[in-house]
């Protein structure tokens, strides 16, 4: 168990290296971290491990920084921002940058390189429109045994299945034994840095798109503002920067301001940020709300989710969903022809099934619930005939009459027999037939 003045020397240690700030309450997280270094090393425990860290080992700092970083990253990730790339970002720099043909990216925090490797995928789609044009990916971390990983360009199984679509899977990637390779051609297009956002951006030169995404998270405020002014001072006045989805600069940085209807992705808070077409994705967008819709069965204004079955109705054997403005009709009977659900008879809780228009007698017998009270006279059956009734209450006269017949009654549990219709015979039990219990073997 770590000690509390352990903790606090080790959490800031973590936070002047690499600006991620601990709480108390993630003491676990930081011995789960580095019990493995510690064993690593042969070194008894935790208290051990911190001793050496006092006493100023700078590989053990790195290696202890680098562990307690988070390197969660795959393809695509959030879908959205690659979307805003693809068809707002690149076809406006295509535009913009046609006399310079010029193109820089930063990736910042670029973990083991599947955003990277997404945008330069993405950029392989606009080989024809980049022809001579120079384009350059810089990927960073401060992890260096992650930066190795990138470079390699191999993932599992289950790391190629994290957003990456198959079709890109087939085209980009070779089965190296369990793993999965990008192609060579793909690892040419992005550089790989070590790199510490902490340190001075200027010596990475001047970029126009900025992927900084689900990095800020794990700052401080005051960390947070320096690293916006900082990445600010790298780009021109109509560059873009990229934020992940829980991410803002809303109350933290004035110098970006959000792009028109769109959330992620910021322009410079500088008069020279130019208007940007954003109908495009927006068609996109809506088309795919559309889509959406029509595949849910649902009009506009409805629901955006398929209904479940009791929200349908059945029309000529097609199932429709019940749509806004739409209300569900009535059950159908069960008399034929007739669309109102069952009524009650007269008399106090018997409530009796409907009949169904059939071929035997003129009445018959019922299913009713069981009579809490006096009983009112309901159709012509006889006084205890086979109405079935469960043995609570008190057994009046009680019965229904259709138009027409009834279905045949269940067995009596009295004696007797009903008018005129026709009844299936009472099946009173009887034990003798089956023997007892303890006679079967």
């Amino acid at each position: 168990m770590m000690r509390p003045e352990d903790f606090d020397f080790v959490s800031r240690l973590i936070k002047s290296k690499s600006g991620l700030v601990l709480s108390q309450d993630k003491t676990y997280l930081l011995e789960s971290r580095l019990m493995p270094i510690a064993r690593k090393r042969g070194l008894k425990d935790l208290t051990e491990l911190i001793a050496a860290l006092r006493g100023g080992d700078r590989v053990l700092v790195e290696e202890v920084v680098d562990a307690m970083t988070t390197n969660e990253s795959f393809f695509f990730r959030d879908t959205k921002p690659f979307d805003q790339f693809r068809h707002v970002v690149l076809p406006h720099m295509i535009k913009e940058r046609a006399s310079k043909r010029h193109l820089r990216i930063w990736c910042a925090a670029a973990s083991s390189g599947q955003e990277p490797y997404s945008l330069a995928m993405i950029l392989e789609d606009f080989k024809s429109q980049l022809s001579g044009w120079r384009v350059e990916i810089i990927g960073t971390d401060i992890s260096r045994e992650i930066l190795t990983k990138a470079r390699a360009g191999l993932y599992s199984q289950f790391e190629v299945q994290r957003g990456l679509p198959i079709q890109l899977l087939v085209k980009y990637f070779q089965k190296k034994e369990d793993q999965w390779q990008i192609s060579q051609e793909i690892r040419s297009k992005v550089q790989y840095k070590e790199f510490n956002l902490l340190e001075d951006f200027r010596p990475l030169g001047q970029f126009d798109i900025v992927y900084c995404r689900n990095v800020l998270i794990y700052f401080d405020q005051p960390t947070k503002t320096d690293v916006l002014a900082r990445i600010s001072a790298l780009m021109p006045d109509d560059g873009f920067l990229f934020l992940g989805g829980a991410e803002t600069v809303l109350g933290i940085s004035d110098k970006f301001k959000p792009l028109a209807r769109q959330r992620g992705i910021y322009q410079l808070n500088r008069p020279g940020a130019p208007d940007v077409d954003v109908s495009a994705l927006e068609k996109i967008q809506a088309g795919a709300s559309a889509a959406a819709g029509a595949a849910s069965g649902t009009a506009t204004g409805g629901f955006a989710f398929p209904k479940p079955k009791h929200m349908q109705t059945t029309t000529g054997g097609t199932t429709a969903s019940v749509g806004a403005g739409t209300t569900t009709p009535p059950r159908p009977g069960l008399s034929t022809g007739t669309t109102a659900r069952p009524t009650t008879p007269t008399g106090t809780g018997t409530t009796a099934r409907p009949s169904i228009t059939g071929t035997t007698g003129t009445s018959g017998s019922t299913y009713s619930r069981p009579s809490t009270g006096t009983t009112g006279t309901a159709g012509s059956t006889g006084t205890a005939g086979s109405t079935y009734r469960r043995p609570l209450g008190t057994t009046g006269t009680a019965g229904s009459s259709g138009t027409g017949s009834t279905p045949p009654a269940r067995p009596s549990t009295g004696t007797g027999s009903t008018g005129s219709g026709t009844t299936r015979p009472s099946t009173t039990f009887d034990r003798s037939r089956f023997g007892k219990p303890e006679d079967k073997k």
